[in-house]
């Protein structure tokens, strides 16, 4: 009898057929057999190949970086506002796709996880049938085999005092002997239905199995948060426009990279695994599971398919023979026994006996039922069900996902350096600054223009300094009218003295007062307007 609402049909997901199609080839470009086999170097050589494929594109992705990096290290040439604007928008756009990617991951590591723990819980029903039989059988051989031994003792006791019925007893030590050796060939039959599941611990098993699969979801989240940080982190430095965040995160958006792309690779080997199990998942079980059963035996649970009598039911059904004689030959101890002998001791004996046997009997009950294939077969059908359909499909998309971050990583670890390269701030031969990281061009860090050097190297004296400023006012004069004439002239004045009152300024350090002049206190400010020149030109 199978589960309730659960079929005993399973058939390879669409899914897994798609991925079993996948050429399994050698080193040598030749096919092999796809057939699911783990204990073969040649499978396991296919699949490494199949795994490759992301590796070998990680090497071409981390030269071809290399080789960007090498020749745009020392590139100097400056970039225009709008090209920074525009790294600025795609470094965004970038890193919210990314975000994206990594929730796709983050969604197919929680799906397989629902699938897994589906699968377990299947399992762990197929634990319980299994120590179903182990307990049913041990109470069975308790029953027929310790349990009856002082029972039959009496009993042969009390059939060895004298009677006159011969016949009668004859036939009461016949039963006797058919009781003795029927519950020993029931005992015999128990010890056989337990002893090849003794070695079997499927709760052990299933509760390794969930703590494997809790470390593999919590280190899967673990694995695609930081990605997603990542990515957050990297729209977080391009919006507030930080340099050196921006280049510790390329760092970070490189390691993810690899390790995407590593994770890419391990995920492309086990889903065609998977796949080519889930073609098969019966043969799969009894082939390469560590169960330590006979393969017959474990195929015959799980595929149901009866072709010849499966062991355990052969010896279930000796136990049933053996425990029926028991129950026949104990009637007939039962009915004649107390006739003949007037022994206390006898009806005791007959009760303990009946016990066992009624006991015995309900063991075999349970026994029948899970020893039924078809219910271990329902069982095993729901857990590959939840495996190779809904778990497949989670794997699958965390392979896409892990792709197409790796590819997104990728173009964001080329315009973070192509933005770090261009717009990292770097002094220029003249030494003003350039414009800081992805900063719209507006007026907010101006500097004031450098002297032009001296012909010959040495700043004009103070008199040279006076006499362009007063060839200056003159030619000012003309042009304007004598009404905006002032008495006291200042330096910012006279523009085409700006050049040598700075390098007078310099020169004299900002600590001499040049004093007044002889022309009528015109020139009484100089010292301090010098002073402000000089500090200006630190700035």
């Amino acid at each position: 009898m199978g589960a309730a609402g659960v079929s005993d049909e399973y058939s390879p997901p669409r899914l897994a057929r798609l991925l079993h199609a996948l050429p399994h080839i050698n080193v040598t470009l030749h096919r092999v057999n796809d057939t699911f086999a783990p204990n073969s170097p040649i499978y396991l050589e296919s699949l490494g190949i199949l795994g490759s494929i992301p590796g070998a594109w990680l090497i071409l992705t981390l030269t071809v970086l290399l080789i960007y990096l090498l020749t745009r290290c020392c590139d100097r040439k400056q970039r225009p506002p709008r090209s920074i604007t525009a790294l600025k928008i795609t470094l965004m756009i970038l890193s919210v796709l990314c975000c994206g990617a990594i929730g796709v991951g983050l969604f197919g590591n929680d799906d397989l996880h629902n699938a897994m723990l589906q699968s377990i819980q299947a399992g762990n029903q197929l634990a319980a049938l299994v120590n179903t039989v182990k307990n049913q059988s041990s109470i069975l051989e308790e029953a027929m085999g310790s349990r009856a031994r002082a029972p039959l003792a009496r009993l042969a006791d009390a059939l060895d005092a004298p009677v006159a019925n011969q016949t009668a007893l004859g036939t009461l030590l016949r039963a006797l002997s058919a009781l003795r050796n029927n519950a020993s060939a029931a005992v015999s039959a128990a010890d056989n239905l337990r002893r090849p599941l003794a070695a079997l611990n499927l709760d052990v098993f299933m509760k390794r199995l969930w703590v494997w699969e809790a470390a593999r979801w919590a280190g899967g989240m673990a694995g695609w948060c930081c990605g997603g940080a990542v990515c957050v982190a990297l729209l977080a430095a391009a919006a507030r426009r930080s340099r050196r965040a921006l280049l510790l995160l390329c760092v970070c958006a490189l390691g993810a990279l690899v390790a995407c792309w590593a994770a890419g690779a391990a995920l492309a080997a086990g889903a065609v695994a998977a796949a080519d199990a889930c073609q098969d998942p019966a043969r799969a079980l009894a082939l390469h599971a560590p169960h330590g059963l006979p393969v017959d035996m474990v195929h015959y649970y799980l595929s149901c398919k009866v072709s010849r009598e499966n062991v355990l039911t052969a010896e279930l059904r000796n136990a049933q023979r053996a425990v029926v004689a028991v129950r026949q030959a104990l009637a007939v101890l039962s009915r004649g026994a107390p006739q003949l002998f007037n022994d206390p001791g006898l009806q005791p004996a007959l009760g303990a006996l009946g016990a066992g046997t009624g006991e015995a009997e309900r063991a075999l009950v349970s026994l029948s039922g899970a020893l039924e294939c078809r219910m271990a077969r329902a069982y095993f059908v729901a857990a590959a069900r939840a495996a190779c359909d809904g778990g497949l499909q989670a794997l699958s998309l965390q392979l896409l996902a892990a792709i197409v971050a790796g590819f997104l990583f990728t173009a964001i670890v080329l315009v973070d350096s192509h933005a770090w390269i261009y717009i990292n701030p770097k002094r220029s031969v003249s030494g003003e600054e350039q414009a800081p990281f992805l900063s719209t061009g507006s007026a907010g860090s101006r500097t004031l223009p450098r002297p032009a050097p001296f012909p010959n190297g040495k700043p004009p004296s103070y008199s040279a300094a006076v006499q362009l400023m007063d060839l200056a006012d003159r030619d000012r004069e003309r042009e304007r009218p004598r009404s905006r004439m002032s008495g006291s002239a200042t330096l910012g004045r006279a523009a085409g003295a700006a050049p040598a009152l700075g390098a007078l300024g310099g020169a004299l350090g900002g600590s001499h007062t040049l004093g007044r002049a002889p022309h009528n206190g015109k020139y009484a400010t100089l010292s301090k307007q010098c002073k402000t020149l000089e500090s200006n030109d630190f700035y």
